[in-house]
């Protein structure tokens, strides 16, 4: 996977931190807004959107057909096969889209940038009960109890165990917020042989959703939701930060910091270091935690299609009569961005051809838009005439497979005053040739 989000000249390769400049390098590496990668004062981008799904729990035709479609109906043996499917297993998804984008390169000064970017991000892995009851509800063995009342039927269960027993294992995370960015970035140190360039990015978040439910091998529940009225999740108990209403609302907001520095040497290789996300965010629109109280009672059949992103309300039972409600209203929670250490080199070989490799480490991994682990990417970009741009290389890391990126770029005018460049970008060709463990999506 790309952590640059929606650029399309990186989702295509292997690398971003010394390759990508004006106010596309914003999030990835703002020093490099102290260059240009094509000499000119002003670039300006709209509407650049990119997405990217990673599942082992799907077929590549059932990503592409039904992860997202409501119209399916699944019967009981294809919901037992469903719950079996995502049991230990990921679904992840990430999502970019830049409004506006606009950098200014003042000679002698150094470049500012500016843009306004949404940024999505889903991350589940579900343990075998997690899975049993959202596909499932109280037709789990697990509920061996059921009472039916005015043909409402609920699952009791006899041998009822803890939350933080039962769904051991489980990770569920996703966040969406908006950021305004801007940013500044210059030459520090520069003579004949050694360049350095040191910037940072100071942005505001807007958010419109976040949850988080998390349990580590000791058992520990680390779990919150504020989710914008427009989710339309109703936990059935009250909150002092209760929204109402159904139209789009922000639920958090907060501020972040990146830094970032690239050493450039004889004009041909690049190596780059960033932490970005610095910072935290106030979510203080329908918050809620949750307790870890015994799971006893559940009062759903269990969903009949694959899209749980919006279907399955995710962890929703009852505990015993006297303990606290499996969701507790808050006032707020200030919780930590996603930190992160990038670090990169690329090597210009001849005019045409360009290699490296990125390092892409997280340094808070238990906040909504981790990533789980590391990523590595090794890529090369080439340019065969002045008109095309091709870019390719592999990325490996965050559970979530081994790929290989590829990514076209046209340039219908590129010459000294003016460029203009469009493309599009594949996270993962070898998905194309296979059915199972896919990423897939586009920029």
């Amino acid at each position: 996977p790309q952590s640059a989000l929606n650029t399309f000249n990186t989702i295509g390769g292997g690398y971003s931190a010394t390759i990508v400049s004006d106010y596309q390098c914003l999030g990835i590496n703002p020093a490099n807004l102290g260059w240009s990668w094509d000499n000119h004062m002003i670039n300006f981008g709209l509407a650049e959107l990119g997405l990217t799904v990673y599942t082992n729990a799907l077929t590549k035709t059932q990503v592409y057909n039904d992860l997202f479609n409501n119209s399916i109906h699944l019967d009981m043996s294809q919901r037992i096969q469903a719950a079996s499917n995502f049991s230990d297993t990921r679904l992840w998804g990430q999502g970019g889209m830049t409004w506006l984008g606009l950098s200014v390169n003042v000679p002698k000064i150094g470049g500012f940038a500016f843009s306004v970017r949404d940024r999505f991000l889903w991350n589940t892995v579900l343990n075998h009960a997690a899975a049993q009851f959202i596909f499932l509800g109280y037709h789990d063995p697990y509920f061996d109890s059921l009472v039916a009342n005015h043909g409402d039927t609920t699952g009791y269960a006899t041998k009822a165990k803890k939350a933080s027993t039962v769904y051991d294992g489980t990770r569920i995370q996703f966040v969406w917020y908006r950021e305004y960015n801007l940013g500044f970035g210059r030459k520090i140190i520069s003579n004949d042989d050694v360049t350095l360039y040191g910037g940072i990015g100071v942005k505001y978040l807007v958010g419109y959703g976040a949850l988080q439910y998390y349990i580590d091998n000791g058992g520990n529940v680390d779990a919150f939701s504020s989710l914008g009225p427009e989710f339309k999740v109703d936990y059935g108990e009250p909150s002092p930060s209760l929204m109402s209403g159904s139209a789009l609302k922000s639920v958090g907001h907060g501020w972040g910091v990146d830094i970032g520095f690239t050493l450039m040497v004889i004009k041909k290789l690049k190596i780059a270091l960033a932490v970005n996300d610095i910072g935290s965010i106030k979510w203080d629109g329908n918050v809620y935690t949750a307790n870890d109280v015994t799971v006893y009672s559940i009062s759903t059949p269990g969903i009949t299609n694959y899209n749980i992103f919006t279907n399955s309300q995710l962890i929703k039972t009852n505990g015993l009569k006297g303990e606290p409600p499996t969701w507790s209203g808050l006032a707020s929670k200030t919780v930590s961005l996603p930190t992160s250490l990038r670090g990169g080199a690329s090597f210009r070989i001849i005019p045409q051809i360009e290699v490296g490799a990125d390092a892409f480490i997280p340094l808070n991994t238990k906040v909504p838009g981790s990533y789980d682990k590391a990523i590595l990417g090794f890529g090369a970009t080439f340019d065969p005439i002045k008109w095309i741009q091709l870019s390719t290389g592999i990325t490996t890391g965050a559970d979530v497979g081994t790929h290989v990126p590829l990514g076209l770029t046209f340039f219908p005018i590129r010459n000294a005053a003016a460029a203009w460049q469009i493309g599009f970008a594949l996270p993962d060709i070898v998905t194309l040739f296979k059915s199972n463990d896919i990423m897939t999506g586009f920029a």
